[in-house]
């Protein structure tokens, strides 16, 4: 070998020694962010969505007073601004990165813990990384008239649209039999396109009085709970799009991923717990929210809902119609950001944000006060669904018309999380 060959092989080796240690170094940080996270959520039940990392760590969490928490998250800063300083390499710099977000978004959420008061437009930023544009009134404008287009009858646009929507309710006793259809047809589907662990799964379970219309809960060990909120009266397209969104190939396959890819496969247990409030639900809400239109071309949607959970929900109506109607509707999604706003930033109080849902969001008034009551709890968390489908569309279908090509880029997506500010530099 020659003396310039030896010493690229030296430096090759002293390269891979070097970022074996700052691995380890990543390692140490990662479980003093998942401990802290789990600290956190002794505060705030909601705090932690998901945990399957060493059950230790868990049963050693433990309440201590925000004095303490706050010199914790201190202390980790300073750390992580003497990690940033090394030399990664690609995957360690994409760790890194991660890490770093997360860490970020504690101290954001250690604030609110502490009675601080934070905008919407600053919460959406320092917790999910996302930026939040104005609402533009003429946008509800185009969409009513689009409406008001489409929609048959007399009347109000509100009473023409909930009369519209009585004929594609699903009866609470045909649920169950729609959204197995539902889940079943997802599960299929998406696993034509991905390796699933082979003993992933999920329970379904119907429940009432929540904020919100359903829930994943991953257990860990591929498994999910995912909960049917009966609360509120669902129309028939909502139950393949919770399917997508809760299942296959939403949150439940996002989590099972990063358990077999992240955490199993290479050790990082930054990955092992899902802070809610922090900038991985931008992309967990995001893709959750796309998986319907990855899954499923508009025709197929209103084929498989007209033939297969329309005959189960004991309905007959016009699917083509009903999905131009919401295609508008489902618009008034940066409308709602706008009313969650207003709310947030004590612009309007709880009565007016419900006149506004219902007559301008055309909601029920029952349908009105839950999703308050979710906006109220959950505050500028709300931009996740829209904004965060909008830029996961964005870098799943960068510069290729190829289905095939989409899959690959959710896939990677899902395996490998990036935050709203790392899908813009990254497609």
């Amino acid at each position: 070998m020659s003396y310039s060959a030896t010493n690229e092989a030296n430096s090759i080796l002293i390269s891979l020694a070097s970022w074996k240690s700052i691995n380890i170094e990543l390692n140490h940080f990662a479980e003093r962010y998942v401990r802290l996270a789990l600290a956190i959520g002794q505060h705030d039940d909601l705090y932690i969505d998901a945990y399957f990392g060493p059950r230790v760590w868990k049963e050693e969490a433990y309440w201590q007073p925000m004095t303490a928490l706050r010199a914790q998250f201190e202390e980790g800063s300073q750390l992580l601004n003497v990690l940033g300083g090394k030399k990664f390499n690609a995957e360690l710099q994409a760790r890194y990165n991660f890490l770093e977000k997360q860490w970020l978004s504690i101290g954001a959420y250690l604030d609110l813990l502490e009675g601080k008061e934070l905008s919407f437009d600053e919460e959406a930023a320092r917790l999910y990384d996302s930026s939040v544009a104005n609402f533009q009134r003429d946008e509800l404008k185009a969409i009513h008239l689009e409406l008001d287009r489409l929609l048959p009858g007399i009347g109000s646009l509100q009473s023409r649209f909930n009369v519209f929507k009585d004929s594609y309710i699903v009866p609470k006793d045909k649920a169950a039999a729609v959204f197995n259809a539902a889940v079943d047809k997802a599960r299929e589907l998406t696993k034509l396109q991905f390796t699933l662990p082979e003993n992933e799964s999920c329970e379904i379970e119907y429940v009432n009085d929540k904020v919100w219309t359903a829930y994943n809960w991953f257990k860990g060990d591929y498994h999910s709970l995912i909960q049917l909120n009966q609360d509120q009266p669902l129309t028939i397209d909502r139950y393949l799009e919770l399917a997508t969104h809760e299942g296959y190939p939403g949150h439940h396959v996002f989590n099972a991923l990063q358990e077999q890819l992240l955490v199993k496969g290479k050790g990082w247990l930054e990955y092992s717990v899902y802070p809610l409030y922090s900038p991985i639900s931008f992309l967990a809400e995001g893709s959750a929210n796309y998986a319907l239109r990855l899954l499923m071309t508009a025709e197929e949607i209103v084929n498989f809902e007209r033939d297969v959970l329309m005959p189960l929900a004991g309905l007959d109506a016009d699917m083509a119609l009903f999905h131009k109607v919401f295609a508008c509707v489902k618009r008034l999604g940066y409308f709602e950001n706008h009313v969650s706003k207003l709310l947030t930033d004590k612009k309007i109080d709880q009565q007016e944000a419900i006149r506004l849902l219902a007559d301008d969001a055309l909601y029920t008034h029952s349908r009105a006060e839950q999703r308050i009551r979710f906006f109220d709890c959950n505050r500028s968390y709300i931009i996740n669904y829209s904004v965060g489908e909008d830029a996961v569309a964005d870098w799943v279908e960068f510069e290729s018309d190829s289905k095939a090509v989409h899959w690959q880029r959710f896939e990677a997506l899902l395996s490998r999380p990036r935050s709203a500010s790392a899908m813009k530099l990254t497609r």
